[in-house]
């Protein structure tokens, strides 16, 4: 699935396992049946179905949001991550690593085709999973130089001028004069 371009941004939406869908349709339908179901045939008032139907519904659409309101956007500077009702977001330049992994941790992703986001000085880390990784990962280069794209990962590139270079396992060569060459 291609990105959604809205202005310079790009939208990933999340890749959505079946098994998931299922599941979180499944969790709807039950709490429908459920919360509803049995207050209607012990004739409860009015009031009561009206605050239980609130509860179930709003739940609901929580479960909803989250599977269908699951996204990433790319910007110039930042990833903003959407995951229903909560967003995050990550600098671009603070991004040390990309890769792929199945972990099945809780995270912001519909999908256990994942990737996993290192960042900050801190090493934190976030998973996601875009529908296109190829894609989303040639996106998230684009507008930072300090990242690499290799393959199915990026890391951050090395700063080689701000390397410490230990003289004492260096060669040390010395110039008499009588030596030969």
């Amino acid at each position: 699935m291609s990105p959604i371009i809205s202005s310079p941004d790009l939208y990933w939406p999340s890749k959505r396992d079946w098994w998931i869908v299922a599941l979180i349709w499944l969790g709807v339908v039950v709490s429908m049946v459920g919360g509803i179901v049995p207050l209607v045939l012990t004739g409860a008032s009015w009031g009561d179905l009206a605050i239980m139907g609130s509860l179930v519904v709003g739940m609901d659409v929580l479960m909803l949001w989250v599977l269908y309101g699951t996204g990433y956007t790319i910007t110039s500077d930042q990833l903003f991550i959407r995951c229903g009702p909560i967003s995050l977001h990550v600098r671009l330049d603070s991004i040390e690593s990309i890769t792929p992994t199945r972990n099945p941790w809780s995270s912001p992703a519909c999908s256990l085709d994942r990737l996993k986001i290192v960042y900050g000085a801190s090493q934190q880390s976030m998973m996601i999973s875009p529908a296109d990784k190829t894609g989303f990962l040639s996106a998230i280069v684009q507008p930072c130089p300090s990242l690499v794209l290799l393959h199915d990962r990026v890391r951050k590139k090395m700063n080689v001028s701000s390397l410490a270079v230990d003289r004492s396992i260096q060669p040390q060569v010395s110039m008499s004069p009588h030596s030969q060459f």
